[in-house]
C-alpha cells in the first residue's frame, strides 16, 4: 500500500496536536512567562473535572477521577451541573508547575457564592466559611489573597471542596432566582505572585475608601439642599436636587457593599437590586430637579420614564443580574441622559443665566455614564486614571456643577446688594422721615377720631338729659329747640311741674366743651330734678351752685336762667345767661329782661336776684341761649342779640313752634355756609 508523503506529514501533525491538546485538556501548565509583568493568571477554564457528591478521599492526589466531566467553575448552572447536583461537589485540577516557580510565593484569589475548602497535594490550604450537612456559612472571599507556595516542581493537584445549598434546586425557589441572576454555584479564582496580589487587593481596598467618600461628599449635598428646601420652601430646585444626591449616594454605598463584602448570596442579590434601584432612581430625580430649576413643565417624556422606572424595578425584582435586564438598565439611562441634555440646550438657547455651569457638569456626567456602561456591556475595562475619572465625574461632576452655580447665583446677589447699598442709604434717611411724618398723621388722624367718638359720646349725652315731653299747662303753650354744634357747647333745657301746678323752666349752657360740657349737664340735670320743687327759685340757684363748687369740677361751670309759671304770674332769675325777652301783645312791645350774676359752680354763696311779672293773654317769653346772638357769618360778623328782640314783634303772634322755626330760618340765613360755632337753644311761652 503507497502512502503519499503529503498525507502522511498531516497525519503526524494532525496526531501531534491532539497529543498536545490531549495533555492540555487534563492540566493547567504554570511558568514563570504566564506572571511576566506580575500579571493574574486565570484558572477560570474548562480544565477542572467535577463530581457531584461529598468525600474527602477526593482531595488526594493519587485519586482516579478519570470518570469526572470537564466543567469550567466559573460556569456552573442547572444545565451544566445536571440532576446529579445536589448543593455540594468537588472540582479537581492538575497543574505542571515549572522549576522557575518551585517554592516562589504565590497567592491564590477567589470569587465565590457558597463556601468553599481549598486543598493542594491532598493538603487543606484554606477555608472559606463553612460547609453544613443542612445549611452552609456562606463566605465570598472576594478575591482576599491566599498564600500558596509550590514546593517543588512537577505536576501538582489542586482539590476544592464546593457547597451552595442555597442553590441546591436551580430549578425552582430561591436557587432559580438566584441563579437566573447569575448568583450561581462556581466561583472565579486567579493565581498571582505575592507582592502582587497584595498590591492588587490594596488597591481594590483604596478604591472602596474613595467609593466611601464619594458617599460622604453625596449625603453631605443631599442634607444641605434638604435643609435649604426645609427653611426655603419656595425654591423647590433644592429638594430634587437632595433627592438626587441621596439616591446617588446610597446607590453608590451598596455598590460598594456588593463588590467589597463576604455577604451570602441571597443578601448580595437584594443588595444588587437595591443598589440598581437607587442608581436608576437618581437619574429620575436629577431629571426633577433640572425641569424645576430651568422652568421646564413635566413632559409626557418624563412620566413615560418614571413608568420605564416602574417596569425596570419589577424586571430586577425577578431576574437580578440577568444580561437582558442590563440592557434595560443601560437603555433608560441612556434615555434620560438624553432628556437631561435636552433640558439643558433649551435652557442655554433661552439664555437661563448659569445654565452653562450645569450643562458643563451634565456632559461630564454622561461621559461617565458612558464609559460606566461601556464596562458593564464587557466592551473596555478602565483601569488607573481613565477609572478614577469615571468615579469622579459619576459621583461628583453633578455637585459640583450644582455647587458652583449657587455660589456663583450668591455672589451676583450680593454684588447687586453692594450696587444698591448707596441708593438704600440714601433713600433710608427720606423713607425714615417720610415713616415719622406718617407716624405724626396717624397720631392726629387717631387724635382726630378719639375727638369725634368724643364728641359724639357728648352730644349724645347732651340729648338724652333733655326732657323727652313738654309739660302741658291750661292757658299756655310751650315749645323748646336745641341744636348741637359741631363743638358741643353743653346747652341744656329742662321743665318741672310741681303739684300745685306751678311749672319750672331751666335753661342752661355749660362752659367747656365735649365731654366736660356733658358731664357738667348730667350733673346739673340731677341737681335740677332734687331742687326744682323749691319755692324760690333763687334757693333753688343758690343750692345747685354750692353743690356744683363742693364737686371741685375744676373750671366747669353752668349758666342758667331759672323761671316759675302759675296763673300767668312769673318768677325769673339768670346766673350768666342771655337776657330774656318778653312781648306784650296789649303793647305790641318788647321788654328785655337783664339779671347779671355769675355761673352756677363758680363761687360757694351768691346773692341771685329774682324778677317777677304778670302776663296776659298773647304775650310770649322768650328763653335762649349765646348760640343765637353769638353766630358768625361768612364774613365773621356776629348776629347779636338785638336781632332777636327786633324780630320777636313781627312773629309773636304765631304758635311757639312757628316762632322757633322762624327764629332758626334767620339765623341759618345769617350763618350761611359756615358751620355753627355753638349750640343754639330757644325756649317759648306763650299765653293763650
Amino acid at each position: 500500500m503507497n502512502i503519499r508523503p503529503e498525507i502522511f506529514l498531516i497525519v503526524l501533525i494532525f496526531l501531534f496536536s491532539f497529543s498536545t491538546f490531549a495533555q492540555n485538556e487534563n492540566e493547567f501548565s504554570l511558568s514563570a512567562e504566564k506572571f511576566a509583568g506580575n500579571q493574574a493568571f486565570e484558572l477560570n477554564k474548562p480544565f477542572w473535572k467535577y463530581y457531584a457528591g461529598d468525600n474527602v478521599d477526593w482531595a488526594k492526589p493519587e485519586f482516579d477521577d478519570s470518570e469526572w466531566r470537564f466543567l469550567d467553575p466559573s460556569k456552573l448552572n442547572a444545565e451544566s451541573l445536571g440532576k446529579d447536583w445536589d448543593g455540594i461537589c468537588w472540582l479537581r485540577t492538575r497543574l505542571t508547575v515549572d522549576e522557575s516557580l518551585a517554592g516562589q510565593p504565590l497567592s491564590l484569589m477567589l470569587w465565590q457564592y457558597g463556601a468553599s475548602e481549598i486543598y493542594l497535594n491532598g493538603a487543606l490550604i484554606q477555608k472559606f466559611g463553612e460547609i453544613g450537612e443542612n445549611f452552609d456559612q456562606e463566605y465570598n472571599p472576594q478575591g482576599v489573597p491566599v498564600p500558596l507556595v509550590f514546593s517543588k516542581a512537577g505536576l501538582q493537584t489542586l482539590a476544592v471542596r464546593f457547597s451552595f445549598k442555597t442553590a441546591r434546586n436551580l430549578s425552582g425557589g430561591t436557587g432559580r432566582w438566584l441563579a437566573q441572576g447569575h448568583f450561581s454555584p462556581g466561583f472565579f479564582s486567579y493565581l498571582q505572585p505575592s507582592f502582587a496580589a497584595e498590591k492588587s487587593y490594596t488597591a481594590r481596598q483604596i478604591e472602596l475608601n474613595e467609593y466611601k467618600l464619594f458617599s460622604g461628599i453625596l449625603f453631605a449635598f443631599a442634607f444641605l439642599h434638604f435643609l435649604l428646601f426645609i427653611f426655603y420652601r419656595h425654591e423647590r430646585a433644592n429638594f430634587y436636587y437632595s433627592v438626587f444626591a441621596f439616591f446617588l449616594a446610597t446607590g453608590n454605598a451598596l455598590s460598594s457593599l456588593f463588590n467589597n463584602s463576604q455577604q451570602p448570596a441571597v443578601t448580595a442579590a437584594l443588595t444588587f437590586v437595591l443598589f440598581v434601584v437607587f442608581y436608576t432612581s437618581s437619574f429620575i430625580a436629577l431629571l426633577s430637579f433640572l425641569y424645576v430649576a430651568f422652568g421646564e413643565k413635566f413632559s409626557k417624556f418624563f412620566w413615560f420614564l418614571c413608568a420605564y422606572l416602574g417596569f425596570l424595578i419589577t424586571f430586577m425584582a425577578i431576574y437580578s443580574r440577568a444580561h437582558f435586564t442590563l440592557l434595560v438598565v443601560v437603555g433608560f439611562i441612556l434615555l434620560t441622559v438624553a432628556d437631561a441634555l435636552r433640558i439643558m440646550i433649551f435652557a442655554l438657547r433661552r439664555g437661563k443665566n448659569g445654565a452653562w455651569i450645569i450643562m458643563a457638569g451634565l456632559g461630564v456626567f454622561t461621559l461617565g455614564v458612558l464609559m460606566l456602561v461601556a464596562r458593564e456591556l464587557q466592551y473596555v475595562e478602565w483601569t488607573g486614571f481613565f477609572e478614577q475619572f469615571r468615579n469622579i465625574a459619576l459621583y461628583l461632576a453633578i455637585p459640583i456643577a450644582v455647587s458652583v452655580y449657587l455660589a456663583r447665583n450668591f455672589a451676583r446677589v450680593n454684588l447687586n446688594l453692594e450696587n444698591k447699598l448707596v441708593e438704600v442709604e440714601a433713600f433710608s434717611e427720606r423713607e425714615i422721615e417720610h415713616e415719622k411724618e406718617k407716624a405724626r398723621m396717624l397720631i392726629v388722624e387717631a387724635e382726630s377720631e378719639r375727638r369725634a367718638r368724643e364728641l359724639d359720646e357728648a352730644r349724645r349725652l347732651q340729648l338724652s338729659m333733655l326732657p323727652k315731653n313738654l309739660p302741658n299747662i291750661p292757658s299756655l303753650e310751650i315749645a323748646a329747640y336745641m341744636k348741637p354744634a359741631t363743638e358741643v357747647g353743653g346747652d341744656y333745657y329742662d321743665f318741672h311741674v310741681g303739684k300745685e301746678g306751678t311749672l319750672t323752666v331751666a335753661v342752661g349752657d355749660a362752659t367747656g366743651h365735649g365731654l366736660k360740657a356733658g358731664t357738667m349737664v348730667s350733673v346739673t340735670k340731677g341737681l335740677f330734678n332734687n331742687l326744682a320743687s323749691a319755692p324760690e327759685i333763687t334757693d333753688t340757684l343758690n343750692q345747685m351752685s354750692r353743690s356744683l363748687k363742693m364737686m371741685n369740677l375744676r373750671g366747669l361751670f353752668m349758666a342758667m336762667t331759672l323761671l316759675k309759671f302759675k296763673d300767668n304770674k312769673l318768677q325769673m332769675s339768670a346766673a350768666g345767661m342771655p337776657s330774656a325777652l318778653i312781648y306784650r301783645a296789649a303793647g305790641k312791645i318788647v321788654e328785655e329782661i337783664s339779671v347779671r350774676a355769675l355761673p352756677l359752680g363758680s363761687i360757694a354763696r351768691f346773692n341771685y336776684q329774682k324778677q317777677s311779672f304778670s302776663l296776659a293773654a298773647g304775650d310770649v317769653v322768650l328763653l335762649l341761649s349765646d348760640g343765637f346772638p353769638e353766630m358768625f357769618n361768612e364774613h365773621g360778623e356776629m348776629l347779636g342779640f338785638e336781632k332777636a328782640a327786633e324780630i320777636l314783634p313781627q312773629i309773636a303772634a304765631d304758635s311757639p313752634e312757628e316762632i322757633i322755626e322762624r327764629l332758626v330760618e334767620i339765623g341759618q340765613q345769617w350763618a350761611g355756609t359756615r358751620p355753627p360755632d355753638d349750640d343754639v337753644t330757644f325756649v317759648v311761652l306763650k299765653i293763650v
